[in-house]
C-alpha cells in the first residue's frame, strides 16, 4: 500500500490548531493567574466598604476606615472589640514578621497608622474620640502569640461634622507606591515644609527629611546595605516570604500580605511574572534587592526618617504611626508618591536580638537628632503610574461586638 503523506494544506491545519490549542491554554492560564485583573473580588472589598452607609454614625465605620491603614508588609496586624462608647484596638501578635520585626515595632507603627485613620473617621461619624494609648516596652514583650490591647479610643456622640478633614477623603486614595519615581519633576513648593508641620505637639517624635549632599549618600547606602544584609539571612528570607501571595487563589484565600500587583513591575514584566510559577524566597527577593538599589533609591526626590526617644516604647511606636499615617495621607492628596524603606531599622532591630555588636544602631544614629532614635524611614517623589490598591480584610474579619 502506498504510504499518504501529508500535505501542504493538512499541515498548515493541523499547525493551526495546534497554536490555536496552545492560545487558548495561555489564555486561560493568563486569566486564571490574574494577568487582566486587579483590585477586584472579596480580597479588596474593603477598600469600597469603608464609608458605606451600613456602618455611618456607628462605631464600625471607625473599623472600616481602620482596615485601610498603612501597615508592614500588609500583615494588618489588628483586631478590634467595638462597644457603643469605645472600640479597643488589640494586637493580632500571630500576624508578625518574625525576624523581620523581632520586637513587634513595625506591627506597633502600623497599629498607630490604624487609630489615626480611625481618628479620621469619628469627627464625620458624629464622635468625639479620646485615644487611650497603652504604655510600656516592646524589648521586654515581644511574645508572638494571642492578642494583646495596644489602645482605647473612647468614644461621645456628638453631631456629626460638617466638613470632615481633607485627610479623612484621602483614606482610600492612599496607597504604597513600589514603582519608579519621576526624578525629573520636583516635588510640590512647601510640601516637605507642611509634612513637618504634621509633627507640631508631638515632642517625643522627630521628623527629618533628606534630599541631597553627604547625607542623602549615607542613607542611600545604608538602605541598599541593609536590604543585601536581609536578603543574605536565611530567617529574615524566610520570615519576609511568608507574606507574599501567589496569584489570585492565595490573594483571596489571606485577603493580606505582598502581591505582584503591589511590588511595583513594569507592566511587561508583571504580565510576564504572573504567567510564571512562583519564584523561589531567594529569586524574589534578590529582585527586590535590584528594585532597591536601581529604582526605588535613585528615583526618589528625597528621603524621610522618624525617630522617637525610644523605638521600643509602645507608645512611641503608635505615635510614630499616626505621625507616618497622616504623612502619606496628606501626599495622597497632593498626588507625591510614598514607599516605607526601613531595612536599617530592621537590621539594627536583628542585631539587637541576635545580641551582634550595634553596627547598624551606630549607622543609623547619623539620620536622627541627639536623644533620637530613627524607628521608621521611607522615600517620596512624582509618580510615573497609578499605585494599586493591596487586599484587605474587611471589617467582620477582624472586629466583634464587645
Amino acid at each position: 500500500m502506498a504510504t499518504k503523506h501529508p500535505t501542504r494544506r493538512n499541515i498548515l491545519k493541523i499547525g493551526g490548531g495546534i497554536t490555536l490549542v496552545a492560545a487558548g491554554g495561555l489564555l486561560w492560564r493568563a486569566e486564571d493567574r490574574g494577568v487582566f485583573t486587579h483590585g477586584e473580588g472579596p480580597a479588596y472589598s474593603a477598600w469600597g466598604m469603608w464609608n458605606a452607609p451600613e456602618y455611618k454614625g456607628t462605631p464600625f465605620a471607625l473599623v472600616a476606615a481602620a482596615v485601610l491603614a498603612s501597615n508592614p508588609h500588609n500583615t494588618q496586624p489588628w483586631y478590634f472589640r467595638v462597644t457603643d462608647t469605645s472600640v479597643s484596638v488589640e494586637a493580632d501578635r500571630a500576624r508578625h514578621l518574625g525576624s523581620m520585626d523581632p520586637y513587634l515595632r513595625e506591627m506597633h507603627i502600623g497599629l498607630g497608622c490604624a487609630i489615626e485613620n480611625m481618628m479620621l473617621a469619628a469627627p464625620v461619624n458624629g464622635f468625639a474620640a479620646t485615644p487611650e494609648l497603652q504604655t510600656g516596652s516592646l524589648a521586654e514583650d515581644a511574645s508572638r502569640s494571642g492578642r494583646s490591647l495596644a489602645a482605647i479610643i473612647h468614644l461621645a456622640k456628638t453631631d456629626p461634622a460638617s466638613e470632615p478633614s481633607p485627610l479623612h477623603d484621602a483614606i482610600a486614595r492612599r496607597h504604597t507606591d513600589r514603582g519608579p519615581y519621576d526624578h525629573d519633576r520636583n516635588l510640590p513648593d512647601g510640601f516637605t515644609g507642611g509634612l513637618a508641620s504634621l509633627a507640631n505637639g508631638m515632642p517625643d517624635v522627630h521628623l527629618r527629611f533628606i534630599a541631597d549632599g553627604d547625607a542623602r549618600e549615607r542613607i542611600d547606602s545604608a538602605i541598599v546595605n541593609a536590604t543585601t544584609a536581609i536578603v543574605a539571612d536565611d530567617d529574615m528570607l524566610h520570615d519576609s516570604n511568608v507574606w507574599f501571595r501567589n496569584g489570585p487563589d492565595d490573594i483571596e484565600k489571606h485577603k493580606s500580605g505582598i502581591t505582584l500587583d503591589t511590588a511595583g513591575m513594569p507592566p511587561g514584566i508583571l504580565a510576564a511574572a504572573k504567567m510564571l510559577p512562583p519564584l523561589s524566597a531567594e529569586t524574589s527577593h534578590r529582585a527586590w534587592l535590584n528594585a532597591t538599589q536601581d529604582v526605588h533609591v535613585p528615583s526618589a526626590a528625597a528621603m524621610g526618617v522618624i525617630a522617637v526617644a525610644d523605638r521600643h516604647d509602645i507608645k512611641s511606636s503608635l505615635e510614630a504611626g499616626r505621625l507616618w499615617q497622616r504623612i502619606h495621607l496628606t501626599a495622597a492628596l497632593a498626588g507625591v508618591a510614598m514607599q516605607p524603606l526601613n531595612q536599617p531599622v530592621e537590621m539594627a532591630d536583628r542585631d539587637k536580638q541576635l545580641g551582634r555588636a550595634p553596627d547598624w544602631e551606630k549607622r543609623i544614629s547619623a539620620f536622627s537628632d541627639e536623644g533620637f532614635e530613627p524607628t521608621f524611614c521611607f522615600r517620596m517623589g512624582m509618580p510615573t503610574r497609578q499605585a494599586p490598591a493591596s487586599p484587605r480584610r474587611p471589617v467582620d474579619e477582624v472586629s466583634e461586638t464587645a
